[in-house]
């Protein structure tokens, strides 16, 4: 994954959360958010990411 969608894909995670937090969203609205949050992270390729995450540690 570019890192530039990477990004682009966390600032709206971010933004979602944020509008929830901030709304007061009533249970089932706060549902449909969590939902569109999984939904966005469900896209982010971790194995990709692996090796700048975890390392080999000598």
């Amino acid at each position: 994954m570019d890192i530039d969608k990477l990004s682009e894909t966390i600032a709206r995670i971010q933004f979602v959360a944020d509008v929830s937090l901030v709304a007061q969203c009533k249970s089932d609205e706060l549902k449909m958010a969590l939902s569109m949050i999984s939904d966005m992270a469900g896209t982010i390729e971790t194995a990709a990411l692996q090796s700048k995450i975890f390392y080999q540690v000598e």
